[in-house]
């Protein structure tokens, strides 16, 4: 079955969800009673990673689908806005399985979940350049940025930085790199194929002005995390590790990589972290 993406829009899906069965409890957002197909997934939002049309799917969408369609596992997609919607969904309902970076899930829902990385991607800190303002002391250690503004996701885990006397301020990640821009925030974290994005696509003009910093600030493991719970959870787990090795011995795996990120990427690098 060819998998279908569906972009779902939280204000779209408020006005039109409200039945007798939601008013007991309030009303919430349930994407999986638009779709008939049992097969239920969830995906985060993640450019360039995982997009919302199906000319745009991104990176991990491309490696995951080729995989799912190889083994035929078969399924309905649906792209959420924010990481903490993909949790709720995973946590209350029944989807087969969810989408993104390693889902920072409760421990309730960490024990029904087959987490498979796809993609390693190293994490930049970026800073941006006003004046003859000298840019953040990095040298690897967190303390070296005591008393300084990061922008965190809100279901980002931060606790190191709070540590080092770091302060937050939350935001989804395009208007984080606007913050950064304005001066609200002193320094945001992510891969560098997401930073180059949302530049290109917010700031073009800016684009020099924006400093990656280095060494770099950790990494981010993104796949495919399945449903234990689910009657075909298991299953499906085990034919996308066998079919996830197949892609890479194929050599199609690389191939995808480097359509997405350039042909001078090492692609053995990208395999030795999800291995």
């Amino acid at each position: 079955m060819i998998l279908k993406y569906k972009f779902i829009s939280l204000c779209s899906l408020t006005l039109i969800l409200f039945s007798a069965n939601s008013a007991a409890t309030g009303p919430r957002v349930a994407p999986s009673l638009f779709v008939t197909d049992k097969n239920i997934m969830y995906a985060q939002e993640y450019s360039p990673f995982v997009g919302n049309t199906h000319e745009q799917q991104g990176l991990l969408m491309d490696l995951i689908s080729s995989v799912l369609k190889a083994e035929g596992i078969a399924g309905t997609v649906n792209i959420l806005p924010t990481q903490s919607m993909v949790q709720y969904y995973f946590s209350q309902e029944m989807p087969l399985a969810i989408i993104g970076p390693d889902f920072k899930l409760s421990k309730a829902a960490n024990r029904k979940a087959i987490f498979i990385p796809v993609l390693g991607l190293d994490t930049f800190f970026y800073a941006y350049q006003k004046g003859e303002t000298k840019v953040l002391d990095w040298t690897g250690k967190l303390k070296n940025l005591k008393g300084k503004t990061y922008g965190a996701n809100k279901s980002e885990d931060v606790s190191a930085y709070k540590q080092a006397g770091i302060n937050i301020k939350y935001a989804r990640t395009p208007a984080l790199v606007k913050q950064l821009q304005q001066g609200k925030i002193d320094f945001i974290g992510m891969p560098e194929a997401t930073f180059n994005y949302l530049n290109k696509q917010h700031s073009p003009e800016q684009a020099a002005l924006f400093i990656k910093m280095t060494p770099k600030a950790g990494k981010v493991l993104m796949g495919i995390t399945f449903n234990k719970n689910h009657p075909e959870g298991q299953q499906a787990a085990k034919a996308f590790k066998i079919g996830l090795k197949k892609l890479i011995n194929s050599g199609q795996y690389q191939t995808i990589l480097h359509n997405h990120l350039g042909g001078d990427i090492a692609a053995d690098e990208f395999i030795k972290r999800i291995q």
